[in-house]
């Protein structure tokens, strides 16, 4: 078409101008909602990013911390430190041996600036950081002058950078003073100082993340301890709006805005339970997209450069759309000999279309071919929809059932379902178009077998289910059926080697109420779950059911929660058996509410003492999923068993390992403890809450001793080295392995060495002479 059309045609200038309007509108639309939905999406996904980067500084920090604890807890174990620590009098070797120690540690951890030891009796000072050893003020301060009442202090500080150094610029450090004596009541305030340079955390974040201009950490009380700016080190932020934002916050971790200096904030920040310290990023909100105006001002710029194009495509699109019409109406005034001047403006094109088609109606008679074609699919389409209650919702129904009505002669109409039992084995033994030609086989076995009693029609349901719409002439379902339906069932048993149930829905004497029956059928389908499979279930059977008692057994399920508690296996499935009995007698609602209510109490009562969640999560949710499809009883009360074997296998191991810790301790406080002569299993059955009898089977179990074998055993080899190693008279070493009674010793020694102790110190000493 030329473009004069525009001011021809009024229908080609309103479709030319609703093209604009549309490429405009939509382009505008989703150019904003993307432009808006990016900044928000980047907003949080930085936020997330920046809260992630703060928690894993936190968790750098919070082992830092737990290093530091270590590296104390070492050096009050050695020897040497102590000595340094506790020592009365100044010893230069000695301080020498310690200072040794305190290198080789702080060359260990790259966080430590420098430790030292401060022992409070001679006023002495030893650290890293170099002479001379004095403490400076704050430290004195903190040390000495303040009063400890706990075990590790920490404070910020800056100190002198160590000599030799070309830099004289104080370092800024966190310092931890740690006391071994401050639960004791001594006056003593020796302790152990280690420095950490502040900057660690600031390039543990730095590592992590690019971007940490503005990143600091603060304590509880609102003190700078680190900062990317080393001249915010020991600033107090507490009165700062934010901060008070973040302590009153009771979120562990969070972002938000903030207006600060007049420029829009990002605040992200984490704070650490162990530490109660708060880490902290602040970023001007500009910045979270990289030239924010530029991207607003270029998506712009494609906006206007898109609608022009879309102009462009519309002018093209709308006589590509209109030359079908605008051929049509040419052809039209071609016929009609209705050629209109090209001066007449605003012509109405439908106007005169509906004109010159006003004779298409006399056309119709060639769909009524069509339908007589189409009539076999249209006519299982009905009877899809009739089953379903939706044959109204079908647009050519009216022409469909006047064409069957035939078959609607009889009186009453019932409806049974044949569901494929063990569906999901059946899929996987066969592929799709075996799957195909098996339901074809089912449907034309049911047909002809059927079709001797009573007319039928077959419907495909689903995958798995056929429905069965049975045209009877009596309300009731006779035995000649019955018998016909089992017969159906051994007949594709017996030929294709899987079975179906079926499942009678009540008789209905209208067509409208076929949907009643069928629905009926679909729950009776149900109580496959309580009768098995190649069941054929009708109504009589599920009502049955349905009048039993409604309620859960509750003793049933504490009788199954001791017998898991005690790991009896065979009480456990007792227990199971008899719930599942009661489950026979519920209806299938109640009986599958029922049994996820027993795989919750149980998750619940196990859940917290033994690692299901954590370890077997997907076997457990596995199994309720299963439960939900469950055919069978049978099949319920196997995945009961399973997660039940699930429990006591975890219950085991754990009764496992809580033994192993237990005989661990015992047999370690005995190799300590050997030469107190009271020393009995009643003490030690009580320190690990135990009855005494049954720690004296485990001991048995696990060692294969006795108790007082055991200990007996480790007496006589301690005697063994103290006669080897020592002239103390024999009664004195029998004494100090805790053996009061030297005739009971001497006896214990002769029978399990053969010898008196007398005799093993005169031969050890024989071979001595010997060898030299």
């Amino acid at each position: 078409m030329k473009w004069r059309q525009w001011f021809v045609y009024a229908a080609y200038r309103k479709m030319w101008i609703y093209f604009v309007l549309l490429v405009a509108i939509t382009v505008m639309a989703v150019s904003s909602t993307l432009y808006l939905f990016y900044a928000n999406q980047t907003e949080k996904t930085i936020g997330k990013n920046l809260i992630s980067m703060l928690q894993q500084t936190s968790y750098t920090s919070n082992i830092v911390h737990q290093q530091i604890i270590t590296v104390g807890t070492h050096l009050q174990n050695n020897n040497r430190i102590i000595t340094t620590l506790m020592s009365h009098n100044p010893d230069k070797l000695q301080d020498r041996e310690a200072m040794d120690i305190l290198t080789e540690i702080q060359s260990t951890y790259p966080f430590i600036k420098d430790i030292g030891i401060y022992n409070d009796y001679t006023k002495s000072f030893l650290t890293t950081r170099g002479t001379p050893y004095e403490l400076n003020e704050e430290e004195k301060k903190q040390m000495i002058t303040t009063p400890h009442s706990q075990y590790i202090d920490l404070f910020a500080q800056k100190v002198e950078p160590s000599f030799p150094s070309s830099s004289l610029t104080p370092i800024n450090v966190l310092t931890f003073i740690l006391r071994p004596n401050y639960a004791l009541t001594s006056q003593n305030r020796g302790a152990i100082l280690i420095n950490m340079n502040e900057q660690y955390i600031m390039q543990t974040m730095q590592s992590i993340s690019s971007d940490s201009d503005n990143s600091f950490v603060v304590d509880a009380n609102g003190l700078v301890l680190s900062h990317t700016d080393p001249t915010q080190f020991m600033k107090n932020i507490s009165d700062t709006t934010y901060m008070q934002q973040i302590v009153a916050s009771p979120d562990k971790s969070h972002y938000f805005k903030i207006r600060l200096n007049g420029q829009q904030q990002l605040v992200t920040y984490v704070k650490s339970e162990q530490l109660g310290w708060y880490f902290v990023s602040i970023k001007p909100y500009v910045m979270l997209i990289s030239d924010i105006s530029v991207l607003r001002n270029f998506t712009w710029l494609i906006v206007l450069v898109i609608i022009l194009l879309g102009v462009i495509v519309a002018y093209y699109a709308t006589n590509k759309l209109y030359n079908p019409l605008g051929n049509l109406i040419h052809k039209v005034q071609e016929l009609t000999g209705n050629q209109t001047s090209g001066t007449v403006k605003n012509r109405n094109e439908f106007a005169l279309l509906s004109e010159a088609f006003s004779n298409v109606v006399n056309q119709a008679q060639v769909g009524e071919i069509e339908k007589q074609w189409s009539m076999p699919v249209l006519k299982k389409t009905y009877l899809q929809h009739l089953l379903r209650g939706t044959q109204h919702d079908l647009s050519a129904a009216h022409i469909i059932q006047s064409n069957i009505n035939e078959h609607f002669a009889n009186a009453y109409y019932t409806v049974i379902l044949a569901q494929i039992d063990k569906y999901a084995e059946f899929e996987q033994n066969h592929n799709q178009m075996m799957q195909g030609l098996l339901r074809f086989s089912v449907s034309n076995i049911s047909n002809e077998l059927l079709e001797k009693h009573v007319y039928n029609e077959h419907i495909v349901v689903d995958e798995q289910t056929i429905g069965i719409l049975l045209f009877q002439k009596s309300p009731s379902i006779s035995t000649h059926i019955l018998l016909t339906l089992a017969e159906i069932q051994e007949t594709i048993d017996k030929l294709f080697h899987f079975t179906v149930t079926f499942s009678i829905g009540p008789v209905v004497n209208e067509q409208n109420n076929i949907h009643s029956s069928f629905e009926k059928a679909q729950e009776y389908a149900k109580y496959r779950f309580f009768y098995g499979h190649r069941s054929i279930i009708h109504a009589d059977m599920v009502q049955h059911l349905s009048q039993q008692a409604n309620f859960y057994p509750m003793e049933t399920e504490k009788k199954l929660c001791e017998a898991l508690r005690v790991n009896h296996e065979v009480k456990v499935e007792q227990a199971i058996s008899v719930f599942m009995k009661h489950m026979s007698e519920l209806s299938y609602y109640q009986a599958l509410s029922c049994t996820n209510q027993l795989l919750s109490t149980l998750l619940r009562e196990f859940g917290n003492s033994v690692p299901i969640i954590e370890d077997y999560s997907k076997e457990y949710f596995d199994i309720v999923n299963k439960l939900q499809t469950s055919e069978t009883l049978k099949e319920a009360h196997t995945l009961v068993q399973d997660f039940c074997k699930i429990i006591l296998e975890l219950i085991e191991k754990k009764q496992a390992t809580k033994n192993d810790t237990i005989i661990g301790y015992v047999c370690s406080y005995l190799q300590e403890h050997y030469h107190n002569s009271n020393l009995g299993i009643e003490a030690i059955a009580d320190s690990v809450q135990l009855s005494s009898g049954y720690l004296g089977k485990l001991f048995r179990n696990h060692t294969q001793l006795s108790f007082n074998d055991y200990l007996k055993n480790i007496r006589l080899e301690e005697a063994k080295k103290l006669l080897i190693s020592t002239e103390d008279p024999i009664a004195y070493v029998s004494e100090k392995v805790g053996i009061i009674n030297t005739t009971y010793f001497f006896t214990l020694f002769k029978k399990a060495y053969g010898l008196s102790p007398a005799q093993f110190r005169e031969q050890y000493a024989d071979k001595e002479k010997k060898h030299y």
